[in-house]
């Protein structure tokens, strides 16, 4: 019976579940339904919005054609009678002349109206007259039956819009009544559904209960005869301890045997006596039994319920220590690669450090372009025979990513360069690199100022310098390099060296000398010239 309400309440409970899902997706339906009336209303409204437009618009066109039609009609009666005017105009100038051989009795004479003209004249004009009148009456007649025309079509349409409202609201009844149709339908299909789970439900609980009520009567069997079995094994051990007993008086073995045996035959007697009678009372401690079956069933049901939980649990445990296991093993494999790793590198001697850098190049010095070039020549003539093998320089490519940059219009960061503790190295620097430090200083406040005003993009602005301008810093800079690495690679011997002509400094007494003080002046000269044509440059850009 437990089992029974148990089951009863697992299906309610899917019932209500498969209705909450059911109820979900009619709110679903009907909101979905309202957002298509809400549709279709609007759809409506326009609709209506639009005939009348079209409404008015056929008014206004037959309008614009009657006033068209009358527009025409009138300018060709002006037409013909300007045509008529210029006729009798023409006859009028034509009988000009004749009027001073006129008669003196001109009243008194008769007309001929075929031979006269004048008479034919006012004739033409009485007759212009009355198709005039009578082209004013027929249009008159014409606007009136329009007017007519118009107002039974407007009716009409009247007719029709109210023919059209009607077959609307009927439509939108249709439509409710179809709904309404549909809901009763639904929920007759739903009210089937749960009729079928119920009945449904109801055959589960009978079959259960058939089998349980089987099952209790074959074990109601099987107690009985084992009950019997065990009465008839005692019977024996009993009949076995009696011979064991007694083994040495056979007289008294055999009337003992003989008592055991009547025993026995009287105790299957009184075995099958209790059987009948077991029989004719089963009707009346069915329910009893029954009873006590039915706690019995609960009891092993909730330790089947207690051995399934200890079985789920166990399983559990053994699933996390396999996981365990395999978590372990690859730990283990891990930890046998990075040892063996080890042992390679440990077999294996470690490979030769890296060369140190070569040390930072000394600072440029203002040379003579030529003589520059010229030792440039000699010295890459000299070093391209050890540079083959040797990976494009660094520096040269930081210059040539500077010459782009500048060719692009990109403004150049200032670099920190890291200070030395030797003085008059870096005063010696300061002043060989004052000249082009100038330069480039024009150079960048010019393109900034050129950024600040210009319309045009960078590349358009960059591509304006000039090619020369950017080969001499180019030059410059590639002189400035490689006069660092001449002081760095060759000791400083100014008594036995013979200074070059550009390796003089700019200051001191030595800038008294005529000829560094002409390489100034056209120094200058040529960087006036540069900031004048970069002036022009932006100016134009």
């Amino acid at each position: 019976m437990w089992m029974q309400s148990e089951d009863i309440a697992e299906s309610e409970s899917d019932g209500e579940g498969g209705l909450s899902s059911e109820d979900e997706g009619d709110i679903q339906c009907e909101f979905l339904e309202i957002q298509r009336d809400e549709a279709n209303q609007r759809l409506s409204e326009l609709e209506e919005a639009s005939n009348q437009l079209l409404k008015e618009i056929n008014v206004l066109e037959m309008q614009f054609q009657m006033e068209r039609s009358c527009r025409e009609s009138a300018e060709a009666l002006a037409v013909k009678v300007t045509r008529e005017n210029k006729v009798l105009k023409r006859k009028s100038q034509m009988m000009m002349p004749l009027i001073p051989e006129l008669p003196e009795n001109f009243d008194g004479l008769t007309f001929d109206q075929e031979t006269d003209p004048a008479v034919n004249g006012e004739d033409v004009l009485d007759l212009g007259e009355e198709t005039l009148l009578q082209s004013q009456a027929s249009i008159a007649e014409l606007q009136a039956s329009v007017d007519g025309l118009l107002a039974e079509k407007l009716q009409l349409e009247q007719r029709v819009e109210d023919l059209t409202k009607e077959q609307v609201h009927l439509t939108e009844q249709l439509a409710l009544e179809v709904e309404e149709k549909e809901a009763i339908l639904r929920r007759i299909s739903k009210q089937s559904k749960t009729m079928n789970k119920i009945k449904r439900v109801s055959q589960l609980v009978t079959d259960e209960f058939t089998e349980m009520s089987q099952k209790l009567e074959l074990e109601q069997g099987l107690r009985q005869h084992a009950e019997v079995f065990a009465h008839q094994m005692l019977v024996q051990q009993e009949a076995a301890h009696s011979e064991c007993v007694t083994p040495h008086s056979s007289d008294t073995g055999l009337q003992l045997q003989r008592a055991l045996e009547q025993i026995s035959s009287i105790s299957t007697a009184l075995c099958d006596i209790q059987r009948l009678y077991q029989e004719q009372v089963k009707p009346s401690q069915g329910a009893g039994d029954e009873s006590s079956f039915v706690s019995e069933l609960q009891n092993l049901r909730a330790e089947l319920e207690s051995s399934e939980e200890e079985r789920k649990t166990l399983v559990t445990q053994l699933s996390e220590a396999n996981s365990t296991v395999t978590q372990l093993q690859e730990e283990v494999k891990q930890f046998q690669d990075t040892l063996k790793e080890d042992e390679q590198e440990e077999k294996t001697p470690p490979p030769p450090p890296p060369p140190p850098p070569p040390p930072p190049p000394p600072p440029p010095a203002v040379t003579n372009t030529l003589d520059f070039l010229r030792s440039r020549r000699k010295e890459s003539a000299s070093k391209a025979d050890q540079n083959k093998a040797e990976p494009l320089d660094m520096k040269t490519r930081a210059v040539d990513e500077m010459m782009e940059r500048i060719k692009k219009g990109i403004i150049l960061r200032p670099i920190m360069r890291v200070q030395e503790d030797d003085s008059a190295w870096k005063d010696q620097k300061s002043e060989n690199r004052k000249s082009a430090i100038l330069e480039l200083k024009g150079m960048l406040d010019i393109m900034k100022h050129q950024k600040l005003r210009r319309v045009p993009s960078r590349r358009g602005m960059g591509r304006n310098v000039g090619e020369a301008e950017l080969l001499q810093v180019l030059q410059r800079r590639r002189r400035a390099m490689g006069d660092q690495q001449d002081q760095t690679q060759e000791p400083q011997t100014g008594a036995q060296c013979v200074p070059a002509a550009g390796d003089c400094p700019w200051a001191g007494e030595s800038s008294r000398a005529p000829v560094l003080r002409r390489l100034k002046q056209n120094r200058e000269k040529r960087d006036s010239r540069i900031r004048a044509s970069a002036l022009i440059l932006g100016q134009e850009n």
